[in-house]
């Protein structure tokens, strides 16, 4: 899990694993660090038997065991079932529960479709990116089977090339803001498509846009003036000057390493 956990609790000789994140879970802190880190991702399929015999068999606590199991033929909701695990360790503090329960608790009562949006949205808040794309594309899976309003999927496309943007998939991100403005017409999803355009240094296909969507020259204007602006960052102005001065060498592997490792912990959150 990449940090040291504290166990007070039993250590499992065999471990749960859960399957999405290709995990192995020995004790209940585990567990804890796990739903900590990873609460956007908990649905209902969390709340399994095997995971309370699990408890029982594995960490030899038959109590929490059938007060977990007695929750799921009570059809009691997951907030309640997972604050049940979260007191039984003392791993995270009282007000470290009640706001993960409070996320958990906006989940449900919503429609499997809604919810799935609502953690990939959680997820981009979080930027959690890769996390995001995963949970967007399986909610489109889903809507292709249902009937869902337009603007709504528009939206949900849009979301999904700004995930994709930020990772610096811009090809992707094309298609995306394209699918999005082809739903929702809203601006925003048309500007995403001429910045991503720009940021792929594909002046025909940002020319081409501006011809089929009929933008007119006032709003082409603006945009590029918005990203002419945004790429005058400090740190941007800071890397090309190092680029000009062939004496700092030093400050662009700076510059580079800096960016290179805030990249890297995007695509692993």
């Amino acid at each position: 899990m990449g940090e040291m956990i504290y166990c007070r609790c039993p250590i499992a000789a065999t471990p749960y694993y859960i399957d999405e994140v290709s995990l192995n879970i020995y004790s209940l802190e585990e567990l804890s660090y796990y739903i900590q880190h990873n609460v956007y991702l908990l649905n209902q399929d969390f709340m399994s038997t095997e995971l309370c015999n699990w408890i029982g068999r594995e960490l030899g606590l038959k109590t929490l065991m059938n007060e977990l199991l007695e929750m799921l033929q009570q059809g009691k909701p997951l907030h309640v079932f997972v604050g049940r695990l979260l007191t039984e360790t003392g791993y995270l503090t009282n007000a470290e529960i009640r706001n993960l329960l409070d996320v958990i608790s906006s989940f449900e009562n919503k429609s499997e479709t809604e919810c799935r949006k609502m953690r990939a949205d959680r997820l981009m808040e979080k930027e959690k990116y890769v996390d995001a794309i995963y949970e967007y594309h399986n909610v489109l899976d889903e809507i292709k089977r249902k009937s869902v309003a337009p603007m709504l999927q528009g939206d949900i496309w849009h979301n999904l090339a700004t995930a994709y943007a930020r990772l610096f998939f811009f090809q992707e991100a094309i298609f995306c803001y394209e699918k999005a403005y082809l739903l929702n017409h809203r601006e925003p999803s048309l500007a995403g498509l001429l910045y991503a355009y720009k940021c792929m240094r594909d002046g025909n296909g940002f020319e081409g846009a501006l011809r089929k969507y009929n933008v007119s020259c006032e709003k082409s204007d603006a945009l590029l003036k918005h990203l002419e602006e945004v790429t005058k960052s400090e740190e941007i102005c800071n890397f090309d000057e190092a680029l000009v001065n062939e004496y700092d060498e030093e400050k662009l592997r700076h510059i580079l390493s800096k960016w290179k490792k805030e990249y890297t912990t995007v695509c692993r959150s």
